[in-house]
């Protein structure tokens, strides 16, 4: 047969490869122009910024600080801010994270492939590409590209593993290599590697020649240095990971539950089945004629199963002692391809051996039975998976009671099937009828989840983009790119300070007059008030400011959007207007509050006018007795102080009134400094409230001249 022949037949067997691929991308990319804004902060922020810097100048950085080793997703995405506007290249962004997550479908086929035929390992890839985690792939994260690069890998170790060479083994170690410069998790590929290439060798002709000649005592001596060299690389480990070190050694309990709940949240996203078959399938019949692919598929599939697994509990456990109690489904999502292809080996070749069905049946349902469900988490960023728990309590009405019942029942339908499959005679009509209407029920499970997962994250994106400030690039527009600083204060929620830098290349720098900044992540500041006229150093060195949550500064006013302000600098020095301390963002003091008034070359004689308000509250009456000093503003510790007190005044402020207090202002910058105690609790008073913060009142100050009334 002549190449062209050769080449066209190739080409016919890709089509309906290449049909499957360009329509769950165009699936993805449709998913993906739902989403008008990022919402998973700080990963998206923090990638759009390392890609933008390398796009720049080729350094990654972030706010103009060298980063260091960035990942390869950032290198990759970096072309697309060549586009200029920030939101064409957001949207060529999304589509290339569409395009590569879905091309997880090649790896995925070539690794099907090596143990069953074309069809088979189609249904395998397009399963692999089809389960709830491609609602990760218009995110900018790393998963849209450690997925295929994930699954490139294992195909390629497993290949290595068919027939061993230098030239195999490399390129698995480059494919590993790539894969972990994209995320540092799956540098647990070469232990995958390794462990694969240590069974092979246990399992070579010669080592069992060796091995049949040992006496009890060698089998001993084996058992002591195998356990030794555990606990030598779990302690060379602790050395390395912090994560090893403290989740192994003093909260090894949590070590199973994180690995259950993710693995079990895995099992549900992608329909319970293939854990099941793709468990019992490894363990291949007796009576199977042995060959080197399927040798080597098991080898490295029961390998990553065991690494993925492992890692995946010591990961939630570490990040339960220094954040939260979460699935982290997340990290074992490399997992599906494996899964999907021995789910392909059971049904064309056998499911395997009986005590494998009973293992992974009981398995798989105490899995699913374990895991929460988180039915108020929706979207539930880490763990996909559960998407289908809550696709099933908000759209068809179930309770959490009757999710977990319809989850078992589904648990036993799946062994259910797998037992048939294995009774039943390949190739009857039987088997046909109940293996085509399982793949189809699995496919359809699986796309059901991930759309859903993808319908949370647009709702997200869309409630997110409601209290954005439009248009996007108001910013940009108006410094035409010049470099601007944002300067806040009380930032709680820094989710619009994200935002508008994201869209604003423009913004270099975030700092805050609070030491607040520090929710926004990445380099921040908190600059040091210079002199009693509001100056604060060190310069920032950029031709505008963005002051938010109130502060107001001494310089031309260029525009405004929402409650920010857009100040010109011309890379002087930030001059405080006032600013106003000890307030929560919605305008609750506690137990001290202050306003500092730096600018007062227009105010001429008046007042410091201080309103104190429980208006809000209304439940119970807890009188606050109330304190106000004012006096003029001196420096202390690069921090504002009263320098001598030149008036106070008392009052009480009770529920569902307001008092205001009128003060006379000096002729210089000045400082009012409220106390006000007792506080109160509104949780205490009022268990339907969930508030819990010690409460003073709602606080507002501000000059009022004795001209205001003519």
């Amino acid at each position: 047969m002549s190449r062209r022949w050769v080449l066209l037949d190739r080409l016919q067997a890709a089509i309906p490869l290449l049909t499957l691929y360009f329509g769950l991308a165009a699936l993805y990319a449709w998913q993906a122009s739902q989403h008008p804004v990022p919402t998973i902060f700080t990963d998206e922020i923090e990638l759009a910024q390392l890609s933008r810097s390398i796009a720049e100048t080729g350094e990654p950085a972030r706010r103009g600080e060298p980063y260091g080793l960035a990942t390869l997703a950032a290198y990759f995405l970096a072309p697309v801010w060549f586009l200029g506007s920030t939101t064409a290249a957001y949207t060529a962004a999304k589509l290339l994270l569409v395009l590569a997550m879905t091309a997880t479908i090649f790896p995925a086929y070539a690794l099907a492939r090596l143990v069953v035929s074309p069809w088979y390992a189609v249904a395998a890839a397009g399963g692999a590409t089809a389960v709830p985690a491609l609602a990760y792939s218009p995110i900018f994260v790393e998963e849209p590209f450690a997925y295929p690069l994930a699954t490139l890998a294992l195909w390629l170790i497993a290949r290595a593993l068919v027939q061993p060479t230098w030239i195999r083994l490399g390129v698995a170690v480059l494919a590993s290599a790539t894969a972990m410069l994209t995320r540092t998790q799956l540098s647990i590929l070469f232990a995958v590697l390794m462990l694969g290439l240590l069974w092979l060798a246990w399992e070579s002709e010669r080592v069992r020649a060796w091995r049949s000649s040992w006496t009890r005592w060698d089998w001993l001596g084996a058992i002591v240095l195998v356990v030794g060299l555990a606990v030598g690389f779990s302690a060379a480990m602790g050395h390395l990971s912090e994560s090893w070190r403290e989740t192994t050694g003093f909260y090894r309990d949590r070590i199973l539950d994180h690995a259950t709940w993710a693995a079990g949240a895995l099992a549900i996203g992608i329909g319970i089945l293939p854990v099941v078959a793709g468990i019992a399938a490894l363990a291949r019949p007796k009576d199977e004629p042995r060959d080197a692919e399927t040798r080597a598929f098991v080898v490295t599939s029961v390998a990553a199963l065991t690494v993925f697994v492992i890692y995946t509990g010591i990961k939630g456990a570490y990040i339960s002692t220094i954040f939260s109690t979460l699935i982290v489904e997340r990290n074992l999502i490399y997992l599906c391809p494996v899964l999907f292809a021995a789910t392909a080996l059971a049904f064309e070749r056998g499911v395997g051996r009986g005590w494998a069905i009973a293992g992974g049946a009981a398995l798989t349902v105490y899995l699913v039975s374990e895991t929460p469900l988180r039915l108020d988490q929706y979207p539930y960023y880490e763990a996909r998976g559960l998407s289908m728990a809550a696709f099933a309590n908000r759209e068809l009405g179930w309770t959490e009671g009757r999710i977990e019942s319809g989850l078992l029942v589904a648990s036993v339908i799946a062994v259910a099937i797998v037992i048939a499959l294995g009774l039943l005679r390949r190739g009857s009509v039987v088997f046909a009828a109940v293996a085509g209407s399982a793949a189809v029920a699995v496919l359809a499970w699986n796309l059901t989840t991930e759309v859903y997962a993808a319908e949370g994250e647009r709702i997200l994106s869309e409630r997110v983009d409601g209290n954005l400030t439009k248009p996007y690039d108001w910013v940009e527009r108006l410094t035409d790119g010049g470099s601007v600083v944002v300067i806040g204060q009380g930032i709680a929620d820094p989710t619009g300070i994200w935002l508008t830098e994201f869209f604003n290349p423009s913004i270099r720098k975030v700092w805050s007059i609070d030491g607040s900044a520090s929710v926004v992540g990445g380099p921040i500041l908190t600059p040091d008030l210079a002199a009693s006229d509001g100056t604060l150093t060190p310069p920032p060195g950029t031709e505008f400011a963005l002051a938010l949550n109130g502060v107001t500064l001494q310089a031309p006013v260029v525009g405004s959007g929402g409650t920010a302000t857009l100040y010109r600098l011309d890379r002087q020095p930030l001059k405080l207007g006032a600013a106003v301390e000890g307030l929560y963002s919605d305008g609750w003091m506690g137990s001290s509050a202050a306003y500092t008034r730096y600018d007062i070359a227009r105010d001429g004689p008046g007042f410091a006018v201080v309103k104190l308000s429980r208006e809000r509250w209304c439940p119970q009456d807890v009188p606050g007795k109330v304190t106000v000093r004012i006096g003029p503003v001196t420096i202390g510790r690069q921090h504002p102080e009263i320098a001598r007190v030149t008036e106070t005044k008392t009052g009480v402020v009770h529920a569902c009134k307001a008092i205001t207090l009128l003060l006379a202002a000096p002729n210089e910058p000045w400082r009012v400094e409220v106390q006000i105690e007792p506080t109160f609790v509104p949780q205490e008073l009022d268990p339907s409230r969930s508030d819990a913060r010690q409460l003073g009142a709602v606080f507002e100050a501000g000059f009022q001249s004795i001209f205001a009334n003519g």
